[in-house]
């Protein structure tokens, strides 16, 4: 605190000795080395690097809807801005100052109040920038470039924004950056990075530009007010970063952004109450993977051509969501084993969305599991349950026709207006081996006007209300299934719902494995159960499960890998979206009985014991008591390469 009021002082110094001399100003726009004029604010100089024009001690009041206090853009000559103050400037795509196209350019010891952004540097080589005092609601410093050397610049801690300086790195090799707490934090054309435990607050974020193989770790950047800032951590033509374990939250547009960025890690973030959580624009092959996704109105979005990106094991949810995952004009991606909770639309595959993977998903409880626009794409192992809609196609009013989308292996259960609801831009749609299970309004579980498939290579769709026979015994019925209201046929349905217990989303992605419960009469009770020892397949558990399942699915034996607290937030069992009760029994590390009890079916309630746990283990409602599970019993692990 200290260090900024001094500097202010400095400034204010300056300012006061330049005004006496320069007085009040209009804004100023130079577009060109001849208009380095005393018109334009010029009191000295010839434009040499020896004698660069001064232009120096105005105050400039922007008027309304005027974007720039100075806007210089296309020139070659040399150029000093010092001790303006400039307030007002207040269009949100302007800025207080403007450098475009320049080179040798000075900003100092210059005071910018009163705005949306401050300082703006495009395309510019060699500007230096320091002493100035920013208190803007936007962008304080941008840097814009499209190569390297439009990030060389000299700008140092004497710039502070917000009460904060800020750091800007350029050029560097194998260093640590740590310990900052900034309103902006640049690295560009920088390789081997560590970037880590930082705090970047109430400003610019941390932009990345030209970074390379760096490792950009347990940051925190987020907002205590609601300025209009963009990004928490942007990258900007940057490849082979890991960018993991960062906490980025109530940052005005994403939490982070990748922009023409390629071959990256995304990992164990937590991405909390940004417009976006995560954009992914013209980047390709980049990696996401376990985050955490959470009341941004778009979770993660993929777009502008992106291609072979992987998006895999996030949490996503919140009532706030309005899209969990959104891609739109992007090829080849792959979003697979996602849990995908309250969100308005689970997945949108939007305009120009071709060719991309939708795998082993767990999308429950929104208005639209999934939302269809694209074409050409495979929706394959989904378990789409607890939505208004499980899969709409949403009308294109005779545009772009929605053709080519396989759909197989999937479960539909309980979607209470329609499990898949086609429109009458779409045709060639194939859909087999999917599972339509629960009640819904009316009995039409789905609705094609009647250019879709549902018979692909002999083989149908289960409909939990089939009643038709199997006079061969091959496992298909003899009597189609009618598809209102076009009055297609499923002319192969499925009669037995065995197949969906591998097309369970997440949950069939877990490993099975048999274990043993030793209970305090000294009975060794086997049990079957799922492995969940990962965050997204704890967060998972049986949301969303069919009813029709339940009979003999094996339990799930939740692993945390060390004890954590029990009666702590974060740490307790729900019931919502489960539809059938169920027992729970919690172990410590050494696999000693600590508490357990029944769960009511889509209880709010959280479940939890007053005590530390490291396993908790969900069974069918009953099994507890029938197996004798309680007080002075242990679990019993199979040693690696058992069970």
């Amino acid at each position: 605190m200290k260090y900024t009021f001094f500097l202010l002082i400095l400034g204010v110094l300056s300012i006061v000795s330049m005004a006496a001399v320069a007085g009040s100003h209009d804004p100023i726009t130079i577009l060109g080395n001849g208009d380095f004029t005393t018109e334009n604010g010029v009191i000295s100089g010839s434009g040499t690097v020896e004698d660069p024009y001064l232009i120096a001690g105005w105050e400039i009041d922007v008027p309304s809807g005027v974007p720039y206090g100075i806007k210089v853009e296309n020139a070659s000559v040399s150029f000093i801005l010092r001790g303006l103050v400039i307030r007002g400037a207040m269009e949100a795509q302007g800025a207080a100052i403007r450098l475009g196209f320049v080179s040798a350019a000075t900003i100092e010891d210059c005071t910018i109040a009163n705005s949306v952004n401050g300082i703006a540097i495009s395309y510019s080589v060699d500007v230096t920038v320091r002493r100035n005092v920013l208190y803007v609601l936007g962008r304080g410093l941008r840097v814009i470039g499209e190569s390297v050397k439009e990030y060389r610049h000299e700008i140092d801690e004497t710039n502070v924004l917000n009460d904060y300086p800020i750091y800007y790195i350029y050029g560097k090799d194998g260093e640590t950056v740590s310990g900052i707490h900034s309103s902006n934090l640049t690295v560009a054309a920088s390789r081997n990075m560590t970037i880590t435990e930082n705090e970047i607050v109430c400003g610019d974020g941390m932009q990345l530009a030209f970074v390379e193989d760096s490792l950009i770790s347990g940051n925190t950047v987020h907002r205590l007010a609601p300025t209009l800032s963009e990004d928490g951590i942007s990258l900007y033509r940057s490849t082979g970063n890991t960018v993991s374990d960062n906490m980025l939250k109530n940052n005005r547009r994403a939490g982070m952004h990748l922009w023409l960025s390629s071959g990256n890690t995304i990992s164990n973030n937590q991405l909390l109450a940004n417009d976006y959580g995560l954009i992914i624009a013209a980047s390709d092959d980049n990696r996401v993977y376990d985050n955490v996704v959470a009341a941004n109105p778009t979770g993660i979005e993929i777009s502008a051509g992106s291609t072979g990106n992987e998006v895999a094991r996030n949490i996503v949810y919140h009532e706030n969501t309005k899209y969990g995952i959104a891609i739109e004009q992007a090829v080849g991606n792959r979003v697979e084993k996602n849990a995908i909770v309250q969100s308005e639309t689970g997945i949108l595959l939007g305009t120009q969305a071709y060719n991309n993977t939708i795998l082993a998903n767990t999308i429950v409880s929104g208005a639209y599991g999934m939302l269809i626009v694209g074409s050409n794409n495979e929706i394959a192992g989904n378990l789409i349950a607890q939505n208004s809609d499980g899969v709409l196609f949403r009308p294109t009013f005779g545009k772009p026709v929605i053709r080519g989308n396989a759909f197989h292996n999937n479960v539909f259960t309980d979607n209470s207006h329609r499990h898949i609801s086609f429109n009458d831009d779409s045709e060639g749609n194939r859909l087999y081996r999917n599972f339509f299970l629960g009640a819904v309004i009316a009995n039409v579980r789905v609705y094609d006007p009647g250019r879709n498939t549902w018979t692909v290579s002999g083989e149908g769709n289960f409909w939990e209300d089939y009643d038709g026979c199997d006079a061969d015994g091959d496992g298909f019925g003899d009597d189609p299934v009618l598809v209102l209201p076009a009055g297609v046929n499923d002319t192969a349905p499925l009669l037995s719902p065995t197949g969906a217990i591998g097309s369970l989303g997440v949950l069939s992605t877990l490993e099975e494995t048999v274990f043993a419960v030793l209970t305090e009469g000294g009975d060794k009770v086997q049990i079957a159960s799922l492995i969940a020892d990962e965050g997204y397949e704890r967060f998972v558990g049986f949301r969303g499960f069919p009813t029709l399942l339940q009979e003999d699915f094996p339990g799930i034996l939740f692993d945390y890998g060390e004890e954590v607290p029990g009666g702590v937030t974060g740490y307790g069992f729900t019931m919502e979206t489960v539809n059938f009760p169920l027992d729970i029994a919690f172990f410590d590390g050494s696999g000693a009985f600590v508490g357990g009890t029944a769960m009511e079916a889509n209880s709010s309630t959280q479940y939890t014991v007053n005590a530390s746990f490291q396993y908790a283990l969900e069974l069918q409602s009953g099994s507890l008591s029938a197996w004798g599970i309680g007080a002075g019993s242990r679990l019993i692990l199979p040693e690696p390469g058992e069970g």
